[in-house]
């Protein structure tokens, strides 16, 4: 998701905050009785797995002993990338409109989760791409091309990296020896160094 216009530091992302819907104990509703399934083993399909949202981070830690939730709007779209993060996402706010969770047949009919607002970490441009954190077990619990995601460690291990491979280079860590005239090490050697990076990914 991108911005198209100009947004301050600390200002609202969208005209309202979001409504959050919690989905409780799941897999304990879908089990036979025979045993238990687990979405997250992959024993039956939530459409919904890489969308919903841990129960603390909006601020439903006593809703169920399992909750999932879906957060609509702004918090459905945007993407995460460690080292630009520019958008902080809150809590939603609790309001049950009057209704008894536990009494009322109008009960289920609303979500008493409302309003989680997203505000600036800091002034974004018109036209970036707006980037929240999604946290990350969110890519170390999944498999494949999600372990290999830099994490926001994976910076501080790849300046070092950076750092000795142009000490490599041209004999010294400063970016500005990083000139071509200095090159220490052919243009065969540097490009087949460059493949074996590119080659052998590590996990973050």
């Amino acid at each position: 998701m991108f911005t198209g216009v100009p947004v301050k530091e600390d200002h609202l992302l969208g005209r309202v905050g979001d409504a959050a819907f919690a989905t409780v104990d799941q897999d304990w509703h879908i089990s036979p009785a025979t045993g238990t399934l687990s979405k997250h083993s992959g024993d039956y399909h939530w459409p919904l797995t890489n969308y919903d949202w841990n129960a603390p981070d909006i601020g439903m830690d006593d809703e169920a002993e399992d909750v999932s939730v879906t957060v609509t709007g702004f918090g459905a779209a945007p993407n995460c990338h460690f080292s630009l993060l520019n958008v902080d996402e809150h809590a939603a706010t609790y309001d049950a409109a009057g209704l008894d969770r536990y009494t009322s047949p109008g009960a289920g009919a609303i979500t008493p989760w409302w309003n989680r607002t997203s505000t600036a970490l800091r002034d974004i441009a018109a036209g970036s791409e707006l980037y929240v954190d999604y946290g990350p077990s969110w890519f170390t619990s999944r498999g494949g091309h999600f372990q290999l995601v830099p994490l926001a460690s994976s910076y501080e291990k790849a300046l070092e990296f950076l750092k000795a491979y142009g000490k490599m280079l041209v004999g010294t860590d400063s970016p500005d020896d990083l000139v071509e005239d200095k090159m220490m090490i052919g243009d065969e050697v540097q490009k087949d160094l460059w493949d074996i990076i590119k080659t052998h990914p590590y996990v973050s």
